[in-house]
């Protein structure tokens, strides 16, 4: 097709009317769907940083009990950090675990791209967590050390995450 008759065709498109009763029902059949869709979306809004469904308080969300582990709450777990989630919530050996009294940016903002590229560094070293009995979800909490080093004091000074004091219980900061 050369130059000429695309041109031709375009303008052609272009002028071509549209019944207007076809139109009313393509508006009527899109309206539908949209309506009908809303709750759908409501639900599959996503999660923060946090692992709370988005635009929930972090507080009722932290009450919440967790169904997918068994440990017992006020013991030590140790093992190697398998798996970094973003700048407040690593696993270890698997076992999810929410770091007790930090709260980092959320992971769709830079600094919180940040934190997690900081929490990451450490995939594969030895972590030993204080649980301290309470869960989020399918996290435990718990302060922990990584290679003996306090995991929460190294991300408050080398990121943008800082104490949040509302669950700092054993007032390690």
């Amino acid at each position: 097709m050369n130059v000429q008759k695309i041109k031709k065709y375009s303008f052609q498109m272009l002028h071509t009317r549209i019944n207007p009763l076809f139109l009313k029902r393509v508006m009527r059949v899109f309206t539908l769907l949209s309506l009908i869709s809303l709750p759908v979306l409501a639900q599959s809004a996503g999660k923060n940083s946090d692992e709370c469904p988005a635009g929930v308080n972090k507080e009722p969300c932290h009450n919440e009990k967790s169904r997918s582990t068994d440990l017992n709450p006020r013991q030590t777990l140790k093992g190697v950090i398998t798996r970094v989630r973003d700048g407040d919530t690593f696993e270890v050996n698997g076992i999810p675990i929410r770091l007790a009294a930090l709260d980092c940016p959320e992971k769709n903002t830079f600094e919180g791209q940040y934190a997690t590229h900081m929490a990451k560094k450490y995939t594969g070293a030895n972590a030993e967590c204080e649980l301290t009995g309470a869960k989020t979800y399918d996290r435990l909490v718990g302060y922990c050390k990584v290679d003996d080093t306090d995991f929460g004091k190294m991300m408050m000074m080398n990121s943008a995450c800082k104490v949040w004091e509302k669950y700092d219980i054993w007032n390690r900061y």
